[in-house]
């Protein structure tokens, strides 16, 4: 072996070696500050001044819960002091032991099991020291509050005590309530003062409820006794003597409804709110005070309704008898004028069966009224029950001779109807003489057949209505009938005999103003002997308009409607009166 090669061996062991000395120097390293970092947590812990704290706490002489709370810090405590910071010693120890022996991962595991040892020490340690101090500011609180709760319940015991007539016979519930919570308040000081904050806290947190509690119940007591002791018996005996009124007056109350007993159950009801509220059941209370409210609102209303239903009856009923006796004579007279218009007139409707119809209704009706007076008179039915009837009577009665009212306008209205024809048919049989007078004037070749055909058909018409007019007997009906369609057979006439007349025209002179083109162009000349044909053989005054308009618009294209539009422009419009 060449010496080169042993130097090269020796040089890479020695390097090997002082590598293997650097890692063993840095991993002591960091466990060393490891173990310092954990010797400064365990010597902070260790000097944290929780046995001072306990030892105040033990000066305050706990009993009760808080004393049991207590102990079990303090237990918690000795455990921790005794062997908890032993056993940290005994584990810190092992691991600078294997640190400086150079078993590097053994050291830091126990390093490690170390520190989330001290990790659950720190947690104990806060614990213990939070729930002391809650138990210490506990005692600070129940100090700072008892004064605040003292003064709520002493100004409430003056209040009660400063307006005794208010509560009524409450007032025994409501200083027994005073006293409990006075004992609720004598316990939490025997506590507070024998050493058991949190016990007393919830003590006094109880009393200071319950006199809030009696305050929101002691606020509303006054106006509940208010309505059960004033303003209800005073609606009740108001009931009572309108009640004792009715009965004095022999009014009939309806059989639906029991006063006397009403009048007990809302006794009762109030009787039992008043027992409730002693027993300080308010929600009860406002259910009892409404169901007696709402009894009286019935009684009220049955009394308010029977007495409106009186004056209603007294003011209507002492003039049923001459209503019917007036309505009977109308029906009378309403049926002599029938008999005298049907000797002119013939009437469609049945306005006689209806008046005899009337006659029969209104002797049922009379035969009701006997039985209401009757009722009335021996104070037999409720006067709700009459006034239902009286209305019913009235207002029967008012139909009745609103249909007589109708029928008489009716008959008085036949002879301005008949009038009214007459005067029409004359008008329009003047109006048909001047339209044919009119045409004639226009010196036209003759007629279309279908306009010869409506004229002597409106005529006709006209005819009709004057035959119906000059009847003996004449029905209405049928006269209004044949004037609505005579009136439409006209303004149809009217219409085509403007139309007729318009074209026969217009026809004229649009040939006149084409014939000079007549000369000069075929299709003017043939348009024209067509459209004169038109015109003079058939009487298609329309069809030649048509025709001589389509013709001039070949070589003049508008003239036709400029003509038109002159034409209408200066046309006098046709008076047929």
């Amino acid at each position: 072996m060449s010496s080169t090669f042993i130097i090269i061996l020796i040089v890479v062991l020695v390097a090997i070696l002082l590598g293997f000395y650097i890692f063993a120097m840095v991993m002591r390293k960091k466990t060393e500050n490891r173990i310092l970092n954990l010797e400064e947590r365990k010597e902070h812990l260790f000097d944290l001044p929780v046995q001072e704290e306990i030892d105040a706490i033990k000066k305050m002489h706990l009993v009760g819960q808080s004393q049991t709370i207590f102990r079990e810090w303090n237990q918690k405590w000795i455990d921790l002091s005794s062997n908890s910071f032993a056993d940290l010693e005994n584990h810190i120890f092992e691991a600078e032991d294997l640190n400086d022996s150079f078993h590097f991962f053994r050291a830091r595991e126990s390093v490690a099991d170390s520190e989330g040892q001290i990790e659950v020490m720190e947690s104990e340690v806060e614990s213990i020291r939070n729930g002391i101090a809650k138990l210490t500011e506990q005692e600070k609180r129940n100090s700072n509050k008892i004064q605040e709760s003292l003064d709520l319940y002493e100004t409430l015991r003056n209040d009660i005590t400063d307006n005794t007539e208010q509560y009524g016979a409450v007032i025994t519930e409501i200083e027994k309530q005073l006293d409990n919570i006075e004992t609720e308040f004598s316990q939490f000081v025997t506590l507070n003062s024998t050493g058991d904050p949190i016990e007393a806290a919830e003590v006094l947190e109880t009393a200071e409820e319950h006199t809030i509690a009696l305050r929101s119940i002691t606020e509303q007591i006054p106006g509940y006794i208010e309505k059960i002791e004033k303003e209800l018996p005073k609606q009740i005996s108001e009931l009572q003597e309108a009640y004792d009124k009715f009965k004095e007056e022999a009014y009939a109350l309806p059989a639906t409804i029991n006063v006397d007993e009403k009048m007990i159950e809302i006794n009762s009801t109030l009787k039992h709110a008043a027992g409730l509220l002693e027993q300080f059941e308010l929600e009860q209370v406002e259910l009892e005070i409404t169901q007696a409210q709402v009894k009286i609102e019935e009684l009220y209303a049955v009394f308010e309704k029977e007495y409106g239903a009186r004056r209603n009856v007294e003011k209507r009923s002492g003039v049923l008898k001459e209503y019917i006796e007036h309505t009977r004579q109308n029906n009378k007279n309403l049926l002599l004028e029938i008999d005298h218009v049907t000797q002119s007139y013939i009437l469609s409707g049945n306005e006689k069966g209806y008046v005899r119809g009337y006659q029969e209704h209104l002797d049922t009706l009379d035969e009701e009224v006997n039985h209401v007076l009757s009722d009335i008179e021996h104070n037999t039915a409720p006067y709700s029950q009459l006034s239902r009837k009286v209305n019913a009577v009235v207002e029967t009665l008012e139909d009745i001779e609103k249909n007589q009212l109708k029928i008489s306008n009716l008959l008085i209205g036949l002879k301005d109807e008949e009038k009214a024809a007459q005067e029409i048919a004359d008008q329009f049989d003047s109006e048909l003489r001047i339209i044919k007078r009119y045409v004639e004037k226009k010196n036209l070749p003759g007629l279309p057949k279908d306009y010869l055909d409506l004229f002597f058909m409106t005529g006709d018409r006209i005819q009709s209505l004057f035959k119906e007019l000059n009847k003996v007997r004449i029905n209405i009906d049928t006269i209004n009938h044949l004037v609505d369609v005579s009136t439409e057979d006209m303004h149809v006439l009217k219409e085509a005999t403007d139309n007729l007349v318009d074209h026969a025209i217009l026809a004229e002179q649009l040939m006149q103003y084409a014939n000079r083109y007549k000369t000069t162009d075929e299709r003017v000349a043939v348009g024209i002997s067509r459209a004169l044909h038109l015109f003079e053989a058939n009487q298609n005054y329309n069809a030649s308009y048509d025709e001589i308009k389509k013709t001039l618009e070949l070589v003049e294209p508008g003239a036709a409607e400029r003509i038109s539009r002159v034409y209408f422009k200066d046309k006098p419009k046709p008076d047929y009166r």
